[in-house]
């Protein structure tokens, strides 16, 4: 199943494939450039959004407007292209990266951020401390610690093939 990962949640847009994935740090200009880079993306990997199978959209948690551009772009090209689209857990995207433990964190404004905490094993992420908004000079983080790493592309769309071929569509930003 061939789906594409886009998330915006965090400074980084992360598009991702089964079997490729790119970061790059945008900071607040998603809006601006997102289409060229995923023109740009699906070209270099030479595939056609017209051989996509499904959408995996990063749901968050993350920056308001960020998700809502993302989200937007996702459903309008599911739309357009008429496949499924789903939301997959930012944090989860970058708990993916390792094994075992892992304490995942993003940093908000006024000292303030995103964190979670999981188990790794293979290419699960056992969910083990739900994403929650957090005060960052406070969480004390279990195991190995990502703070304002970008999810994974590749961990992305195979969170999104997963959801899929359980059945699960829709997206709804995870707002903290």
């Amino acid at each position: 199943m061939l789906v594409l990962a886009l998330d915006t949640a965090t400074p980084y847009l992360v598009l991702g494939l089964p079997h490729a994935e790119r970061a790059v740090h945008l900071g607040r200009r998603h809006a601006e450039a997102l289409w060229a880079e995923l023109e740009d993306f699906l070209a270099r990997h030479q595939v056609s959004k017209h051989h996509l199978e499904g959408i995996a959209l990063g749901r968050g948690p993350g920056s308001y407007t960020g998700l809502r551009v993302g989200i937007a772009a996702g459903l309008g090209l599911g739309r357009g292209l008429e496949i499924p689209v789903v939301g997959v857990d930012t944090l989860a995207g970058v708990a993916l990266r390792y094994q075992g433990e892992v304490s995942v964190a993003h940093t908000a404004r006024n000292g303030l951020g995103y964190a979670a905490h999981y188990r790794v094993t293979g290419s699960s992420a056992q969910e083990l401390r739900a994403p929650q908004r957090i005060r960052l000079a406070e969480w004390r983080p279990l195991g190995r610690l990502s703070l304002d790493e970008p999810p994974s592309g590749r961990a992305l769309a195979r969170l999104g093939q997963q959801a899929l071929r359980r059945e699960q569509t829709g997206v709804e930003g995870l707002y903290l």
